[in-house]
């Protein structure tokens, strides 16, 4: 099996339901003037781009992309500024926050244009992609426990649905943490799967939730 064969569906399916998500969110958050849909749009459109870029950094080889430094970061901070959403309803933090992140997604672009002239490696990778790659679990893991509560309450098939979504893709993030340290091909792509399943859950309940 070639080696980037499940890690190339997984970057295509990311884009594929990132994009998605980023079209419907946004195109809605202009009909409801919603900044919480707004954010949503915005994320999505940065992990779409991440998805491309790591697609592009995994079958380009004739020049450099170091693209992790983009997507490490660039799905973090996405995930975190979808979390921040939920925190509060008042129209003002929703303001503030969307100034934010406007901010952070434009400095975000710039580190993407950047990606050929950035180091190849992060500094004490192994430290560095597991603090990454566990903040993102642990931001799915949190907004699982959002959309649980939210079920709990109102026992809506969306709710549930998003709940095992992102429960999907936090246990996705944390399967693949041992391999920063020591390589594991079938945690990798255990981890991968599972990331894969969480992100077909999502794009089913876009579409039925």
């Amino acid at each position: 099996m070639d080696q980037n064969l499940i890690a190339n569906i997984l970057s295509l399916t990311l884009f594929f339901v990132a994009s998605i998500i980023a079209i419907r969110a946004l195109f809605l958050s202009v009909r409801a003037q919603s900044r919480r849909l707004f954010i949503l749009g915005l994320s999505m459109t940065i992990i779409a781009l991440t998805a491309a870029a790591g697609f592009a950094g995994d079958n380009i080889t004739s020049i450099p992309l170091n693209v992790d430094w983009f997507n490490y970061i660039g799905q973090t901070v996405s995930f975190l500024f979808i979390l921040l959403s939920f925190i509060n309803n008042s129209d003002d933090y929703q303001r503030r926050l969307t100034y934010v992140h406007i901010a952070a997604s434009i400095l975000l672009v710039v580190l993407l244009l950047l990606a050929p002239v950035l180091p190849p490696e992060f500094p004490n990778p192994s430290i560095t992609k597991s603090l990454l790659s566990g903040s993102r679990g642990l931001i799915c893991a949190v907004i699982f426990i959002y959309y649980t509560s939210s079920f709990m309450t109102k026992e809506s098939r969306f709710s549930l649905l998003m709940s095992g979504a992102f429960l999907l893709l936090s246990i996705g993030y944390f399967i693949i943490l041992p391999k920063y340290f020591q390589p594991n091909d079938t945690l990798d792509h255990i981890g991968d799967i599972t990331r894969i399943a969480g992100l077909i859950t999502l794009l089913i309940t876009i579409f039925f939730g």
